[in-house]
């Protein structure tokens, strides 16, 4: 395959370390600290990166906790709406189920008027889509539907968040702040019932809503006075429009999406589209299709899917009185929820640390190339204390073990998933460093895709078959899944060489090298 039929991953010029190699071999993504335009979000101070970070973070924290925040309201909405606890999940099913296709939505819209504006504007929108949530009447299918308009426009942080992080930190920082990223994706949908059920303790569940506002609201002025527009073209310089002179006209016009329509060579809405088809099905080859990109993508969503079934049903388990269940109150089900908190902090920190040793031992085994496969050996970590967590976690359901060998098996669970969410967000990037947003996308509508499905079918399998089938089988679906990744890392380097988007390898500089 020749250049020309390659796609150039982003590049700073003069940063990229220069190495012999063929003219097959596609370019790189990588840098050490030059590049030609002082405007290069690259360049940008340690300050200003992190401040935007938090600011993304602290949105894609929020996309999750809102969804989980209405757990603790299903019993008393089910009782005020004369529902069984089963209807009353519907507002957290929908909610959850329109963030898939909402994270589609932004990928175009990102690629033509820039990642601010998109971040401004579904945030604004799942602001007054929270206060509606609080003004909502006394029905039922309202509330779901006005749940339903707010999980599609909360996502974009969680879409975005991998090509910000690439579009402002060097490839050497991608996998430490991946980690935070994914943090901050994991642990929102277990503070938001951790909170909601302190608050639901004392307040009405309308109330509820409006102390969340606030908190939605916080992210809208972070985004506003913190974020900055980071897509930046090193190539292709007619997409970075002259800078307006004063502060507050680039606000507003990075803000509005006006700087990023005012760019000539961006791709329109309809290309944007065709983006995340080239992803999902590449024309390049029929192995890509059906082993690489998918592959992954399957893998990420068949693991994560029971996160999100647990979150939303364990609440059922707990609440019963004895002999059917534990009998927990509201402050009860809130304190239970540090456990998967934890396991999220627990995870960072392992993978904070392990993954910088898989890539820095792949960079010297290579010597200065960087193989993205090598990401994966993260998974195998994770897959013991996935499907143990999970197996377990279903017996002492069944059995009623001690509320605190149920925390620690979820816990452990939710660690195994922090670490294989990294892993596999890290590894996408690594493939698609020119379709960051479309990669991110894709896991994303896979991941609440699949966690949509469950809460529907969650309770009544396991009150047919029983918590430990029922668990037992989602830990056996999880192993089975696994089998996959051996596969990725044996070919997928070749599959990488067979398709247009994804380079063939990473070039590090020396200076990586050594540290």
């Amino acid at each position: 395959m020749t250049a020309d039929n390659k796609q150039t991953p982003s590049l700073a010029p003069p940063a990229l370390e220069t190495v012999e190699r063929s003219l097959t071999t596609p370019p790189s993504v990588l840098t050490d600290g030059t590049t030609y335009d002082p405007n290069d979000p690259l360049m940008w101070s340690w300050k200003k990166k992190h401040l935007v970070l938090a600011s993304v973070c602290y949105m894609t924290f929020m996309t999750d906790f809102l969804a989980g925040y209405g757990v603790p309201m299903i019993i008393p909405q089910a009782k005020e709406w004369k529902l069984t606890p089963a209807d009353s999940t519907r507002s957290l099913s929908g909610n959850t189920f329109t963030q898939g296709f909402g994270s589609l939505m932004a990928v175009p819209f990102a690629g033509r008027f820039g990642t601010l504006p998109v971040m401004f504007w579904s945030t604004f929108m799942t602001f007054f889509m929270t206060i509606a949530c609080a003004l909502c009447p006394d029905d039922w299918i309202g509330f779901i539907a006005i749940r339903v308009v707010q999980g599609f426009f909360s996502t974009a942080a969680q879409v975005l968040g991998m090509t910000v992080i690439q579009d402002i930190f060097f490839f050497e920082e991608h996998v430490r702040k991946l980690g935070i990223w994914g943090w901050s994706i994991l642990i929102g949908p277990y503070f938001g019932p951790f909170l909601a059920s302190f608050i639901i303790s004392t307040q009405r569940w309308r109330t509820a809503f409006w102390i969340v506002s606030a908190f939605v609201g916080l992210g809208l002025i972070l985004i506003i006075f913190l974020m900055d527009e980071t897509s930046f073209d090193r190539t292709d310089h007619r997409n970075n429009p002259p800078r307006p002179e004063t502060y507050w006209k680039h606000k507003v016009q990075t803000l509005s999406g006006v700087y990023g329509y005012r760019a000539q060579g961006k791709p329109t809405l309809l290309q944007g589209c065709l983006e995340i088809w080239k992803v999902f099905i590449p024309q390049d080859s029929v192995f890509i299709l059906l082993y690489h990109t998918n592959s992954i993508v399957f893998y990420h969503g068949v693991t994560y899917m029971w996160s999100v079934g647990i979150n939303g049903s364990l609440v059922l388990f707990l609440v019963p009185p004895p002999p059917k269940g534990y009998g927990f109150n509201s402050v009860g089900i809130g304190l239970i929820y540090f456990a998967p908190m934890i396991g999220v902090v627990l995870g960072e920190l392992w993978g904070h640390f392990f993954n910088d040793f898989i890539q820095s031992r792949s960079i010297r085994k290579n010597k200065g190339l960087f193989e993205p496969e090598s990401r994966l050996w993260a998974i195998y970590f994770s897959t013991a204390f996935n499907a143990v967590g999970l197996g377990l976690l279903g017996i002492g359901l069944k059995n009623l073990w001690t509320w605190g060998i149920i925390a620690l098996l979820w816990g452990a669970y939710i660690w195994s998933l922090m670490i294989s969410t990294v892993a596999t967000s890290a590894y996408a990037l690594d493939c698609f460093p020119g379709n960051s947003a479309a990669a991110s996308a894709l896991l994303n509508f896979t991941r609440v895709l699949h966690g949509f499905l469950v809460p529907f079918f969650q309770n009544k399998w396991a009150n047919a078959v029983g918590a430990n089938w029922s668990f037992g089988t989602q830990a056996i679906v999880c192993v089975l899944a696994f089998g996959i990744i051996p596969v990725v890392q044996r070919y997928g380097k070749r599959w990488r060489e067979k398709s247009s988007l994804s380079p063939d390898f990473i070039i590090v500089t020396k200076a990586e090298q050594q540290t």
